[in-house]
């Protein structure tokens, strides 16, 4: 089930200067949705440890509001895939439009930054759709 994890606006301070948002700027603000997925989840940290498939779709300009959409497509032993869609609303309809994506990948640690199972540190609360996951 696909959940908002972060919203946002976009300032002149966030462009590059083509006058569009800088990749790394939005990765980042991808990054933290993806981490909020995961700590819906378990109860132990986790550090991202890779980014694929990303996709930049359309550019990001000034003033854009910004939704990040996350979705647990998949749990292994000691990580947990992301799926991440970054959409924009469109000031002149208010429809939603996608214009990046993509899977960012988590390990689960211990304190000693060891990777850890991830069903020793599951919530008991999960969605239905993450358990079938485990």
């Amino acid at each position: 089930m696909k959940m908002i994890a972060l919203r946002g606006r976009v300032f002149p301070t966030d462009l590059n200067h083509a006058g569009t948002v800088f990749g790394g700027w939005i990765m980042g603000k991808m990054d933290k949705a993806a981490s909020i997925a995961v700590e819906n989840i378990i109860i132990s940290p986790a550090v991202t440890v890779a980014v694929s498939d990303m996709n930049f779709i359309k550019p990001i300009h000034c003033g854009a509001i910004f939704t990040i959409y996350t979705k647990i497509v998949h749990i292994g032993r000691t990580s947990i895939k992301v799926d991440v869609d970054v959409q924009i609303k469109s000031r002149e309809t208010h429809e939603e439009y996608s214009v990046t994506k993509a899977i960012f990948t988590f390990v689960v640690v211990d304190a000693a930054s060891k990777p850890r199972d991830v069903r020793e540190v599951i919530r008991d609360d999960l969605d239905e759709y993450v358990r079938e996951l485990l």
